[in-house]
């Protein structure tokens, strides 16, 4: 009968050990916008720079026992402006435009998706083709899975809104801390 090297032992322990004090991942929900769009938010934080003239409503709501979502509804101050896509590269395309984005960045185990309301059509700016929702508001929504016991999560915001004719400045990284329900 064969029995594993002694030295073998320890290493297992201390691999249980570490397996046993971090939360695994637990595969990412399959839903759909409406499905997120249907569920129950709590209370909404709102983040607003003048610069950028885009209030951003940011709450949560849970999937279920692992997973939430957290929702920000990105609504440019003034009529005819868009938002960029949230699939657009983080400087934009040769330096033009930034995504609108939430990352989560405290009190998580994973990321999952992040998923719009709406599909980004091509629009041509200082000669540039970038892709952009539709003029007025934009809702992002970001699958997460919170670190057990977290009551509330930390986003980061980046957002540029943008006419035919003038952009604002873009926001990039600004924090809100929204509670989980």
């Amino acid at each position: 009968m064969n029995f594993p090297c002694p030295a073998f032992f320890p290493f297992a322990a201390f691999a249980l050990f570490l397996t046993s004090c971090s939360e695994a991942p637990v595969p990412e929900p399959e839903v759909s916008v409406d499905q997120l769009s249907g569920l129950t938010y709590g209370a909404a934080a709102e983040q607003y720079d003048e610069r950028a003239d885009v209030r951003v409503n940011v709450s949560a709501a849970r999937i279920d026992e692992h997973w939430a979502v957290i929702r920000g509804v990105f609504t440019p101050g003034e009529a005819g402006y868009h938002l960029y896509s949230k699939d657009l590269p983080p400087e934009g395309i040769e330096n033009t435009g930034r995504p609108t984005r939430i990352e989560v960045a405290e009190g998580i185990v994973q990321t999952g998706a992040l998923l719009a309301n709406q599909e980004p059509h091509d629009f041509t700016q200082y000669g540039v083709t970038l892709p952009v929702y539709h003029e007025g508001p934009v809702t992002l929504y970001r699958l997460v899975q919170p670190k057990s016991g977290t009551s509330s999560l930390t986003a980061a915001l980046t957002y540029m809104s943008c006419s035919k004719e003038l952009c604002n400045l873009p926001i990039e990284g600004e924090t809100v801390t929204v509670s989980l329900p």
